[in-house]
């Protein structure tokens, strides 16, 4: 039964600015997802180069992150954002000026930086937002300002840069709303359990009850990472240009799903809703790697947004639920740590294991890896950091 406190309103300035800046902040990462990997190819690297490029953007955004995690609550979340979007915007800049690769892959590192800082920042802030009793439904909800990104970021991102050819463009763009993201983080006034006033918080740099839900996340995560660096080659060696119209697709389910399984989430449990949607992941994937026409591939991702989109806010509303407020900051540095790891992983290992296979065979591949959170939960539920049957 839904207590008072759960009826506390959700949407408020705060909460609908957070979700236009990390939807820009994003938009500005998905832009040049179709044409990043052949900008690496056309400056001399091979198709393990742009699974390393991916790995170390995201390998780069998590060093920091247990540190991170330790401080937030005392140096504020709304400083870590606006760390995290300048410094994303500088390496931007950096890629604008179409450096060699080392110098390239230098300035990508440097966006991973800002990336993590944006991700963590962001990801405290919305769940300290949420009223008692509505994690779940927060952070689906807020969190579907990423998939819209990805419906309309690389669609626009493929336009353009067929319409013109120009690598710069794609770049300076990409800056450009970066710094829109950075206007707009000026207006959120973040809460008192953000704004470093919990000098009692101990610094650690990892807390063991958020274990559990950031190993599935890790498993979850390594499949996207394949997704977003292997799907505009796949759709290439297939003559399918539907890397832009896949997104829409993921984007329109993922808005649908998640305001859906937020609350289903927070009224039955959050298994109910992951564990199906580990199955459903599973599916898209299997269908990706056959899918050689139109249909079967837009198929596979709405397979993948209801799977994704039903498994990663009610994991976030998992590992939030596991830690108290003073620890909070540290628990989600924990989780996202798990998230980036995941796609560092999934892009760098599927990069070097095209070396022996193609790309369905890889795809394949991440479809036995999306079930295996599923034995993870059932191994590990009476552990820390997890919620009981």
């Amino acid at each position: 039964m839904e207590t008072e406190q759960g009826k506390e309103r959700l949407i408020t300035l705060n909460f609908v600015v957070l979700f236009l800046t990390t939807y820009f902040v994003f938009f500005a990462s998905d832009f040049f997802i179709p044409v990043l990997p052949f900008y690496v190819v056309e400056a001399g690297g091979t198709k393990t180069a742009v699974g390393l490029l991916m790995g170390l953007f995201t390998f780069t955004s998590i060093v920091l992150r247990p540190l991170q995690g330790s401080r937030i609550h005392r140096t504020g979340c709304k400083k870590m954002l606006l760390l995290g979007i300048i410094v994303y915007a500088l390496g931007g800049l950096g890629l604008a000026a179409l450096p060699p690769l080392p110098a390239f892959f230098f300035f990508r590192a440097a966006q991973g930086f800002g990336w993590g800082s944006y991700l963590l920042a962001f990801n405290t802030l919305a769940v300290d937002l949420a009223p008692p009793g509505r994690k779940g439904e927060a952070v689906s909800l807020i969190g579907i300002a990423p998939p819209l990104s990805l419906a309309t970021a690389p669609f626009l991102g493929e336009l353009i840069f067929t319409a013109h050819g120009s690598f710069i463009t794609v770049f300076l763009i990409s800056v450009a709303v970066a710094l829109v993201a950075l206007g707009l983080s000026l207006v959120i006034k973040e809460p008192r359990s953000c704004q470093g006033q919990l000098p009692q918080a101990q610094p650690a740099l990892y807390t063991p009850k958020v274990l559990l839900p950031s190993i599935m996340i890790f498993f979850i995560t390594f499949t996207y990472g394949g997704m977003i660096t292997f799907l505009p080659l796949l759709n290439e060696s297939r003559s399918l240009p539907l890397t832009g119209p896949f997104f829409i697709v993921f984007a329109v389910i993922a808005a649908a799903v998640r305001s859906l399984c937020g609350r289903l989430s927070d009224r039955y449990g959050r298994a109910s809703v992951f564990l199906p949607g580990l199955v459903l992941l599973s599916i898209s994937l299997i269908i990706i790697s056959l899918a050689d026409t139109p249909g079967l591939l837009l198929l596979g991702a709405f397979f993948f947004s209801c799977g994704m989109n039903s498994t990663h806010p009610t994991i976030l509303a998992l590992a939030a639920d596991s830690v108290a407020e003073a620890e909070r900051g540290v628990g989600m540095a924990t989780f996202t740590l798990a998230f980036d790891a995941g796609i560092s992983a999934g892009a760098t290992a599927l990069g070097l294991l095209l070396r022996w296979f193609d790309y369905a065979h890889i795809f394949l591949f991440c479809a036995g890896i999306a079930l295996l959170p599923l034995a993870i939960y059932y191994l590990g539920r009476k552990g820390p950091g997890t919620e009981q049957p």
